[in-house]
C-alpha cells in the first residue's frame, strides 16, 4: 500500500534502507488499522499520528545548515590551497550520508496538539531546543578550514552530538517499534472485531429490512383496522338503534305476553274439556265406524240379494234414433208396450202370413229387463249400469257386453262421443269408480285400479296398448276356473279419470274398423275393457277384488257380393256370435258340456256367462225398416239370452295377512 506521507526530498543511502522499511512497516501497519467508533481504538490512532509528528520535527532538526547563508571570504589561503586534497571533508560528507531518512516534516494536526502524549511532546520539545543549539554553536563557533585543531574539534563536538542525536534517535525507533508492534497485536482483534460488527452490521440490516416489511405490514394491518374501527362504530350506531327499538317492541310484547298468558290460561282450561269431549267422541266414533262397518256389509248383502233378484243375466234393449241421412228412409213398427216390453213389424204388414200361409199376428212381442225408445240419453241407462258398478267395487266379477247388428250404435253405446251429454258407458262407469271410491274411503277402503284394453280380430287376441306384436292366449287363473285372464297383455294402473281416457283415445286408434255397406266405420273385432278393482281395509284386514268387463261386440250382418272382398273377417265374426248362441242355448237346456272355448269370444266370456259374474246384455237395434230381419234376429237371441239362468253369484272377498 502506497503511504499517504509526501515522498522525501533527500535520497536515502543504502545504510539505512532498514530504518526506512521500518517507517514503512509503521506507515503500513498505520493505514491498516481499522476504523472503529470505539475510545480505545480512536485513542490509539492519535497516539500513532502524533508519534508521527515527533519524527517529523527530529527530521528537521537533523537537516544540515543551509550552505547558502554561510558564505566566506576568498583568502589568500583558500586559493591557494584549492588543489591541495581537503582530509576533513570526507568525514562530514561520510557523516551526512549515514544520516538516517526522515521524513519531510508535517504541521502538527489539531489530533496531535491535543494528545495526552506528554512524553512524546517533551521529547520533541527537547531534540527541537539542543538541534537550535547546536545550530547556533556550528554556526558561531565554525573554525576556519586552515585551522584543523579547531576543525576537529568542531568535528568532534559534531560526532558527539550525532551520538547523542542517534542516541535518541534509537531511542525513539524503539519506542516507535514498540508501537508498531503493539498496533499490529490490536490490528488483528481490530479486524476480527471489525468483521463480528459488519456481520452484526449485515444481521441488523437484514433485521431492519424486515422490521420495515413488518411494520408495512403492520401498517396495512393499522389502517385495515381502522376501517374497520369506523365500520364497528356504524354498525353499532345501528345495532344500538336497532337495539332500542327492539327494546320498545320487547317492552309491548311483554305487555302482549302477559295478556296471552292470561288467555293460554283459559284455553288449556278449555283444552282439557275439550280432550275429554274428544276421547268420548274418538270412542262413539269407533263405535259408529264399527256399526257402518256392519251396517255396510248389511247394505252390500242387500243389494246382492236385490241384484240376484234382477237376475245374474239380464238384457237391456236400445233402440238407437234416425241419423240426418235416414230421414228419408221408412221405419218399422214398434211400439214400447211399458218399459220392459217392445212390439215390433214391418212397417207394410207383409210379414202377416208365416210360411204355412196361415194369417198370424203382424207384430211380434219381446220382453226385456229394461227397454230404452230412441228418446232415452246415454245418463238413463248408465243409471240401470250403476248398480252393477256398485256390485264391481264390492268384489263381484260384471261384465257388460253390447250386442247388435253392424250400425245398430253398440260403438255409440259403450264409448260414445267426448261431451258430458254423450259420453258412453265406460267413461261413465271410470268416473262413478272415482266417486265411489271417495265415498268408501270414509269407511276405510283404499282402492287400486288396474285396467287393460284387448281386441279379438280374426280370432286372434290383439293387445290395444301394445304396439309390439306379442302371443296371447286365454288361461285359467285358477283350478276351480272361476276367472280368467290373458298372457303377455299390458296392464296400466289407473289414479284418475284422465288417465283412464288416454288409454281409451289409444284402444280406439288401434282397434282394426272398415267401411262396410251398413257402417262407414264399423268395427270388425270385439273390443274387451277389462278393469281390476282392489280393495283394502287395513282396519278390518280385509280385501275385496272386482273385475268389470265392458265389451263391444262385432256387428252382426249377412254376406253380400259387394262385401265379399272383408268375406274372412264377416266369417269369423258371424262364426264367434253363432257360438255365443250355441253357449246361451246349451245354457238354456242346462247341457252337461258347453262349448265355450269353440271361439276365443265365448271362451274369454266363460266367467260371465256361466260362472262367477253379473252380467248384462245391451241389445241395439236399428228403427229403419230395411233392418228389421236383423233387428228380428237380434231381438230373438237376446229374448234366449234373459232365459238362460245362473247359480248363485258370490263374492270374491278374502282376509288380509298383515306382512311382518
Amino acid at each position: 500500500m502506497e503511504s499517504r506521507l509526501p515522498k522525501p526530498k533527500i535520497i536515502i543511502p543504502p545504510t539505512i534502507s532498514t530504518k526506512s522499511i521500518k517507517m514503512e512497516d509503521h506507515k503500513a501497519a498505520k493505514d491498516h488499522v481499522p476504523h472503529t467508533s470505539s475510545n480505545g481504538v480512536s485513542d490509539t490512532l492519535k497516539k500513532a499520528k502524533s508519534t508521527l509528528n515527533v519524527n517529523a520535527k527530529c527530521t528537521n532538526e537533523n537537516k544540515p545548515p543551509v550552505r547558502q547563508n554561510l558564505t566566506r571570504s576568498k583568502t589568500l589561503a583558500s586559493i591557494s590551497t584549492r588543489a591541495v586534497k581537503r582530509p576533513a571533508t570526507a568525514p562530514v560528507t561520510h557523516g551526512e550520508a549515514k544520516r538516517p531518512f526522515t521524513k519531510p516534516s508535517v504541521k502538527p494536526t489539531a489530533t496531535t496538539q491535543k494528545s495526552g502524549n506528554g512524553l512524546t511532546n517533551n521529547v520533541t520539545n527537547r531534540s527541537t531546543q539542543n538541534t537550535t543549539k547546536r545550530t547556533e554553536n556550528n554556526v558561531a563557533a565554525k573554525p576556519s578550514k586552515w585551522d584543523l585543531k579547531g576543525r576537529l574539534a568542531h568535528t568532534n563536538s559534531a560526532l558527539s552530538d550525532m551520538k547523542q542525536k542517534y542516541n535518541e534517535t534509537t531511542l525513539k525507533f524503539n519506542e516507535l517499534q514498540e508501537q508498531i508492534n503493539s498496533l499490529k497485536a490490536n490490528e488483528d482483534v481490530y479486524k476480527t472485531k471489525a468483521e463480528k460488527f459488519e456481520h452484526v452490521n449485515k444481521v441488523l440490516d437484514n433485521e431492519l429490512k424486515e422490521l420495515k416489511v413488518e411494520m408495512n405490514k403492520v401498517q396495512e394491518e393499522r389502517e385495515g383496522l381502522f376501517k374497520r374501527l369506523k365500520e364497528s362504530e356504524e354498525s353499532f350506531k345501528n345495532v344500538s338503534n336497532k337495539l332500542q327499538h327492539f327494546k320498545e317492541k320487547c317492552e309491548s310484547q311483554e305487555a302482549l305476553l302477559a295478556k296471552h298468558e292470561s288467555v293460554i290460561q283459559d284455553l288449556e282450561t278449555n283444552l282439557e274439556t275439550q280432550v275429554k269431549i274428544n276421547e268420548e267422541l274418538t270412542t262413539v266414533k269407533n263405535e259408529l265406524q264399527s256399526l257402518v262397518h256392519t251396517m255396510d256389509k248389511d247394505r252390500r248383502v242387500l243389494h246382492n240379494a236385490i241384484q240376484e233378484l234382477k237376475g245374474n243375466i239380464r238384457v237391456f234393449c236400445r233402440v238407437r234414433p234416425r241419423t240426418p241421412n235416414e230421414l228419408g228412409k221408412p221405419l218399422c213398427l214398434m211400439n214400447f208396450v211399458d218399459e220392459c216390453t217392445i212390439e215390433v213389424g214391418k212397417s207394410d204388414g207383409s210379414d202377416a202370413l208365416s210360411c204355412s200361409g196361415k194369417l198370424r199376428g203382424t207384430r211380434q212381442e219381446f220382453s226385456f229387463d229394461k227397454v230404452f225408445p230412441p228418446t232415452a240419453k246415454q245418463a238413463d241407462i248408465f243409471e240401470e249400469l250403476s248398480m252393477l258398478v256398485q256390485s264391481a267395487l264390492e268384489g263381484y266379477n260384471v261384465c257388460v257386453f253390447a250386442y247388435g247388428q253392424t250400425g245398430s250404435g253398440k260403438t255409440y253405446t259403450m264409448e260414445g262421443i267426448p261431451g258430458s251429454e254423450t259420453e258412453g258407458m265406460i267413461p261413465r262407469t271410470v268416473r262413478h269408480i272415482f266417486q265411489e271410491m271417495k265415498q268408501f274411503q270414509l269407511l276405510g277402503w283404499e282402492y287400486q285400479i288396474e285396467a287393460s284394453f284387448l281386441e279379438i280380430y280374426n280370432e286372434h287376441i290383439v293387445d290395444l296398448l301394445d304396439c309390439q306384436q306379442k302371443t296371447h292366449e286365454i288361461r285359467m287363473a285358477d283350478s276351480k276356473g272361476h276367472d280368467l285372464y290373458v298372457s303377455n297383455l299390458k296392464i296400466e294402473e289407473i289414479h284418475s279419470p284422465e288417465e283412464l281416457h288416454e288409454c281409451l283415445l289409444t284402444a280406439q286408434r288401434n282397434r282394426a274398423v272398415a267401411a262396410t255397406q251398413s257402417n262407414e266405420r264399423s268395427s270388425r273385432s270385439h273390443s274387451v275393457a277389462r278393469i281390476r278393482l282392489i280393495g283394502t281395509h287395513r282396519l278390518k284386514e280385509e280385501i275385496s277384488i272386482g273385475n268389470l268387463n265392458l265389451v263391444d261386440l262385432a256387428g252382426s250382418e249377412r254376406l253380400k257380393g259387394e262385401e265379399s272382398v272383408r268375406m274372412a273377417e264377416t266369417k269369423n265374426i258371424n262364426k264367434s256370435l253363432a257360438n255365443l248362441g250355441n253357449v246361451i242355448l246349451a245354457l238354456l237346456k242346462k247341457q252337461e258340456h258347453i262349448p265355450y272355448r269353440n271361439s276365443k269370444l265365448t271362451h274369454l266370456l266363460m266367467p260371465s256367462l256361466g260362472g262367477n259374474s253379473k252380467t248384462l246384455m245391451l241389445l241395439n237395434i236399428s228403427p229403419l225398416d230395411e233392418c228389421y230381419n236383423e233387428t228380428l234376429n237380434s231381438l230373438r237371441f237376446a229374448s234366449n239370452v234373459n232365459s238362460c239362468k245362473t247359480g248363485n253369484v258370490k263374492r270374491t272377498r278374502t282376509i288380509l295377512q298383515n306382512s311382518i
